[in-house]
């Protein structure tokens, strides 16, 4: 089992945003576009707005797991200095120092937890009127509102807790995924997949701009290769010396270049090939994807 120091360094990167201590409960646009979680169960009919509430609740369930992430990991974070503290820091400035960063993490995780329990609010709204938990397989089913006085912490430092409170019992966000049943994670996914998505296409976009790096710089380097060679060829003794020596430098320089290139690349792919994404396209029917 890691250790809390292992834990704190793993963490000691972690930098906050200080603008995520913030009201999390800000409008951005108060007189723009409303959702349907804006409205009551009777507007939402009026105005038949029910199909897109499916939609919305659909998105702010996968968007509450998400925060739930980031909680976690923020009442770790906090765990850490707790930890840190208590074994390493000694002396008054250095303890004042350490709390400082204790209470900074302590604020940034009631923050996230209050964006949380306003974002679970709409997902109360957004449910039917006689929604029953009991009878709702899905994982949205296991989310509730964070109490902020009790459900950040839990009973050991592999994971959060407070000050000399050792004995404390873990609260229902470290196991909220391990009950949620497997066959029913769709729904919720959507906001992770469209996220992995957006990096994935940064990644390929990523590859590509590397790949024509390589061939801009052993096109480049032949091509200095080929003007010190012209030049040569008009020079005489010491000079044409030189000039095809540095030729023969860049050349060199262009085969190391195609040598790490063909090296980097699949076995089958192009040299030339400008589009080096592996996935051509998704089937969501759940055909074989079309590799490159």
């Amino acid at each position: 089992m890691a250790t809390c120091e292992e834990d704190y360094d793993d963490l000691e990167d972690y930098v906050f945003d200080e603008d995520d201590t913030e009201d999390p409960e800000y409008d951005p646009c108060p007189d723009g576009l409303r959702l349907p979680s804006d409205y009551t169960h009777e507007e939402r009919a009026d105005y038949s707005l029910n199909t897109l509430a499916d939609y919305e609740r659909v998105i702010r369930i996968g968007l509450a797991f998400d925060q739930l992430d980031a909680i976690r990991l923020a009442v770790k974070h906090r765990a850490a200095h707790i930890e840190h503290k208590r074994k390493h820091v000694r002396g008054g400035r250095a303890n004042a120092a350490a709390q400082e960063e204790i209470t900074r993490a302590d604020a940034r995780a009631h923050v996230l937890a209050a964006r949380y329990n306003h974002n679970f609010e709409h997902i109360n709204t957004l449910r039917a009127q006689d929604y029953d938990t009991t009878t709702d397989d899905t994982p949205g089913s296991h989310l509730q509102a964070i109490r902020v006085d009790t459900d950040l912490a839990i009973a050991n430092m592999a994971a959060p807790r407070s000050l000399h409170d050792s004995q404390r019992s873990g609260s229902w966000i470290w196991n909220v995924y391990e009950k949620a049943p497997s066959t029913s994670t769709r729904s919720v996914d959507i906001v992770q997949w469209f996220r992995a998505k957006a990096e994935k296409d940064r990644a390929d976009e990523a590859v590509n701009r590397l790949c024509a790096e390589f061939r801009r710089t052993s096109m480049g380097y032949r091509a200095y290769a080929a003007l010190w060679s012209a030049a040569g060829d008009v020079r005489q003794g010491g000079e044409r010396a030189y000039a095809k020596k540095t030729a023969a430098m860049w050349t060199q320089m262009a085969t190391a270049c195609d040598r790490t290139y063909d090296a980097s690349r699949r076995a089958d792919t192009p040299a030339e090939r400008l589009d080096h994404t592996r996935v051509r396209k998704f089937r969501p029917s759940g055909a074989s994807t079309s590799y490159y």
